[in-house]
């Protein structure tokens, strides 16, 4: 049933990321990616640092269970629309992990190009045995 549930939710994405923006230019400006592609996503370029507090007045409580918007993480993206300065952004789904593995955030959102990597799947090959 969940899986089912994923698939309705992706779809329901798809459909609707576009539905006020008409395009009717040759080139598009947006693009769909179905199925999602998997992507790593680096944090600390999709949310940069704010900056604004030295490390030595945020309390032990914050640094080891906030969230860890330095990590890159395992993302679904899912559609790319270029910008008016001519770069993409990509709808990507990811979590956010809590710095002490105890919890995540999950979130959808438009984020710079660079933040974004292919990941690649998996090697589902048999593996031969080894010689020893």
């Amino acid at each position: 049933m969940a899986s089912l549930s994923r698939a309705n939710d992706r779809y329901e994405i798809i459909v609707h990321v576009f539905e006020y923006w008409d395009d009717d230019f040759t080139a598009p400006l947006k693009r769909v990616i179905d199925p999602p592609m998997p992507v790593n996503v680096n944090l600390g370029i999709a949310i940069p640092p704010q900056g604004a507090f030295r490390r030595d007045v945020v309390s032990m409580r914050v640094k080891s269970s906030g969230l860890d918007c330095t990590a890159v993480v395992p993302g679904l993206l899912y559609a790319w629309a270029q910008t008016t300065d001519g770069s993409w952004i990509g709808l990507v789904a990811f979590a956010i992990p809590a710095r002490n593995g105890r919890g995540r955030v999950e979130t959808r959102q438009w984020t710079i190009a660079r933040a974004l990597s292919r990941r690649s799947a998996p090697d589902r090959r048999p593996q031969q045995p080894r010689r020893v």
